[in-house]
């Protein structure tokens, strides 16, 4: 084999894993709007239970005795 043929299969592997970043990267975007829209569901469901429950004069629950983890990269 010789020099320009490894380097028209490592062009080739180079495209090919071009393509599945690509492609990953779509799915990392899509799963990342999921999740987004997941937590403002959440937040508006905590709004709703500490409304319902003020209105019915329940105590507020303790928040737990945990801090929330940190973000990767942060």
């Amino acid at each position: 084999m010789g020099w320009a043929e490894k380097a028209w299969d490592a062009f080739r592997d180079v495209l090919r894993l071009q393509d599945k970043v690509q492609s990953l990267s779509s799915k990392v975007d899509l799963q990342q709007a999921k999740i987004e829209s997941l937590n403002i569901e959440v937040a508006q469901l905590k709004m709703a239970v500490t409304i319902l429950l003020g209105q019915a004069g329940v105590k507020l629950p303790p928040k737990p005795p945990f801090e929330t983890p940190a973000l990767p990269g942060s």
